[in-house]
């Protein structure tokens, strides 16, 4: 498909279709098709044709005068639905989840986050296979199939069924190996913060800010699919371990949710949430809902989260100021020009040494960097007075006795 027209419904009259409509453009242009046109209708139930006949033959007029070569809508479509689309335009149609589904198949670095994508393709046309007339004739049986009565799309679903059966297993084992690791990180006292938000609202690009590594990181949806975990200095001998997460997205398929859990799981072993939101889009108000749905949706609501509006340094004084009216617990920055950031590290800093607890100690400078390079250990502040330092700590609680008997021993 090269060239596409864009069709949405809505079952009550609002403003979302539209809005929804442009990010469908966006999917599109992501995975090589050009959108040439947009229609939307408001009907009062769904029909079979997707859109009304009327409306067809003026979608139908568009196709021939842009000489567009398909159709994509912004609803998943029925088996019904698609073939008598495709029936009555001449054209090949796609759905919103065929178009995310390729989006994130190119996005896709990864062994785990291919065979994620090649089950959830596999699952979406498993509830979508559907039998022409012709599929139902009845095949010769034979060595490997189930006997003369089966069907060609009963074999069809058949070699699905065992396709899914095999990456479901490969999922599985992946996800034991990802959660061996997780153990090993959660005996570890050294915090882990995930960067969630909706595609394309700068999560890369933050962590790519705060780590100092080139994580990639582009102006177009689906950017980061496979997790990147970066360790970060936050000062103080305060460390953290950052991972990125897949971008959220409206309308995310079932499918997706479902192959993809033991990536999105990586953030239900988070200490903090960050999540990111695009200051300059209009919409943000609604990303940020979904946001917090796909959170809820995978049990993550009870993490504490703190909200960050980023790309400030394009969003014009009015903006600034009812994002600051409306969101007045967020941190404010700019991630790509490096603006405020160091007042997120400041926050997160608190957050994650508010339950430490505050000790001074005393220890020979020799000793010194026994103490202060410790994993669990907040450096509040330190002066070397002849040959000991005099420091006030803020200690993990795990640490605190362990801490008290080395100091006793250095001294």
């Amino acid at each position: 498909m090269r060239k596409a027209v864009l069709l949405g419904v809505t079952y009550r009259k609002n403003n979302r279709i539209e809005k929804n409509l442009a990010e469908l453009a966006e999917l599109a242009r992501s995975v090589g098709i050009l959108p040439v046109a947009r229609f939307w209708q408001v009907l009062r139930h769904p029909v079979k044709t997707y859109v009304g006949k009327g409306k067809l033959e003026k979608i139908a007029q568009y196709i021939t005068l842009y000489d567009a070569d398909g159709v994509i809508t912004d609803d998943e479509l029925t088996p019904v639905q698609k073939s008598r689309l495709e029936k009555l335009l001449k054209v090949e149609v796609l759905d919103r989840t065929q178009v995310i589904l390729e989006d994130f198949a190119r996005s896709a670095r990864t062994s785990e986050g291919k065979t994620e994508i090649e089950l959830a393709r596999l699952e979406y046309k498993l509830s979508h296979i559907k039998g022409s007339r012709s599929d139902l004739s009845r095949t010769a049986g034979g060595i490997g199939t189930r006997g003369p009565g089966e069907s060609k799309l009963e074999s069809d679903r058949r070699v699905v069924r065992k396709r899914i059966a095999r990456l479901r297993s490969k999922i599985k084992k992946i996800a034991e190996e990802r959660s061996l690791k997780r153990q090993k990180r959660l005996s570890s006292i050294l915090p882990k913060i995930s960067i969630t938000g909706y595609t394309n609202a700068g999560k890369s690009m933050l962590l790519k800010t705060l780590s100092g590594f080139n994580v990639k990181s582009e102006d177009k949806l689906f950017t980061t699919l496979d997790p990147t975990t970066k360790k970060v200095w936050l000062g103080e001998n305060v460390f953290a371990l950052f991972s990125d997460t897949v971008g959220f997205i409206s309308k995310l398929p079932p499918q997706l949710v479902k192959a993809f859990r033991s990536t999105l799981e990586e953030v239900l072993d988070a200490n903090f949430i960050i999540l990111v939101a695009d200051g300059h889009d209009e919409d943000m108000d609604e990303k940020l809902k979904v946001s917090e749905e796909i959170l809820n949706r995978i049990g993550a609501n009870d993490i504490p989260k703190i909200t960050v509006i980023n790309k400030i340094d394009v969003c014009d004084k009015l903006r600034i100021r009812e994002l600051l009216r409306e969101y007045s617990n967020a941190v404010f920055i700019s991630a790509k020009k490096n603006l405020y950031v160091d007042e997120l590290v400041s926050r997160l800093r608190e957050e994650i040494t508010k339950d430490y607890l505050e000790r001074e100690i005393e220890v020979p400078y020799e000793n010194w960097h026994v103490i202060s390079r410790k994993v669990g250990i907040r450096v509040m502040s330190s002066k070397q007075v002849d040959n000991v330092v005099r420091a006030r700590l803020k200690i993990h609680p795990s640490l605190v006795n362990k801490i008290e008997v080395e100091n006793r021993v250095l001294s």
